[in-house]
Order: structure tokens, then C-alpha cells, then sequence
């Protein structure tokens, strides 16, 4: 497996600086990001996973938003499953998911990053009373800076959900069936096939076909 010592490249990066050569100097940056925030799968080095992503991105401009969804999601289903299993994914994710429903403001943040902003820093004690304290009413189910968009994906093409391909396998986005259903109710209630936990890890053997639907 190719690795880079994450301290390897934070020296380069800085005697890039030191030289001026910002061109450089951004991709190591940027490579930087996308091992240890976007894909942090080993503790001080930069995998051959989060190596593909960056390449992905820097040559063929491939978002990599969908796969770190994906590696959310699976990570917390592997965590359900096995109790003391390790969260190892970008944990912003997840963060600004909880704040976007935890916290309400008067204005309308136009995105889950500007409602993130306007949060109160809040430290161990302050979270603790705030999750200890949250009652159904207090949950901003859908927020606010989605209102007046109404077309939400619940499934793609011949899946009757939404499999998202990620660095460790393809889980589907099912829960948004929900809460649409909150905000923008569907026409009937959700088929049973719709809703149903779809998980396929690893890329090798009998998972290969279904990942080429994919």
C-alpha cells in the first residue's frame, strides 16, 4: 500500500513556502486536506485512498463530497454494529449536520456552512446540558436553508434509492425518504424496497457487478 508520512508533507509544503512556489506548494496543501480531513483513514500518514480522491479531483475535477457522505454513513453503521468501534471520517460532516438541526437563528443562513458560523462556541459542559435537554419540539428537523427547494433525490435511475460510492464500499441515502416526508410528503407511503438498508463493502468478488451498476 502506497502511504505518505503526514509529517513528510507538511515539510515539504513548508520549504515549498519558503521558495514561493505556491503552486506547489496548494497541491501539497491540498493533498494534505484530503488525508487528513476529508479521508483520515491512518493516524500520521496520507493513504493510496485519500491519494486517488486528491488525483480525482486535481485531474478529472471529481467532487468528492459523495464519498465522504458515503464513508459517514458507513462508518456510523459499523459503529451500531460493533459497539468501541473507531469513528475514522471526516468529522465536519457529521458536526454540521448537528448544529444545522440543533441550533435556530432568526436570520436564514443560505447554507449549512454560513448556519455552522453563526453557532456559540460551546464547550463539553454547554453540550452536554444542550443534548441532554433536546425534546422533539427543539429538533429543527429540516432546516431553514433548504425551505423552497423541493426536489430532494430518493432514487436513482433503476435503484429505487440512492447508492453513493465511497473509498470503502457503496452504502444507499435512504433516510432522506424521511424527511422529505416531513416537509414535502411523497404521493403514498414508501415502498418497502426503497427503505431498505443497502451495504456492500469492499470492491472485490461478488460486489464487483453490483458496483459497475453503480
Amino acid at each position: 500500500m502506497v502511504e505518505i508520512p503526514r509529517k513528510h508533507l507538511e515539510e515539504k509544503a513548508k520549504a515549498l513556502a519558503v521558495q514561493g512556489e505556491w503552486a506547489s506548494f496548494i497541491d501539497i496543501l491540498v493533498l494534505l486536506v484530503f488525508g487528513v480531513v476529508l479521508f483520515p483513514n491512518t493516524d500520521g500518514l496520507v493513504d493510496l485512498v485519500a491519494i486517488d480522491a486528491f488525483l480525482a479531483y486535481h485531474y478529472s475535477k471529481e467532487s468528492p463530497v459523495v464519498a465522504v457522505l458515503a464513508d459517514a454513513y458507513d462508518i456510523f453503521d459499523r459503529r451500531c454494529e460493533k459497539r468501541g468501534a473507531r469513528i475514522v471520517c471526516c468529522t465536519t460532516v457529521p458536526y454540521i449536520w448537528l448544529v444545522s438541526h440543533l441550533f435556530h437563528h432568526e436570520s436564514r443562513p443560505v447554507c449549512p456552512l454560513q448556519g455552522h458560523r453563526m453557532c456559540v462556541e460551546k464547550g463539553e459542559a454547554n453540550w452536554e446540558q444542550l443534548l441532554a435537554g433536546m425534546v422533539e419540539a427543539s429538533i429543527n428537523w429540516f432546516p431553514r436553508w433548504k425551505e423552497g427547494k423541493a426536489i430532494v433525490l430518493s432514487s436513482c435511475e433503476r435503484f429505487s434509492n440512492v447508492p453513493l460510492m465511497g473509498t470503502r464500499g457503496c452504502i444507499n441515502y435512504n433516510l432522506v425518504l424521511a424527511i422529505r416526508q416531513l416537509d414535502y410528503p411523497m404521493r403514498g407511503a414508501s415502498s418497502e424496497e426503497s427503505i431498505m438498508p443497502f451495504i456492500a463493502r469492499g470492491f472485490s468478488g461478488p460486489n464487483v457487478r453490483m458496483f459497475q451498476r453503480v
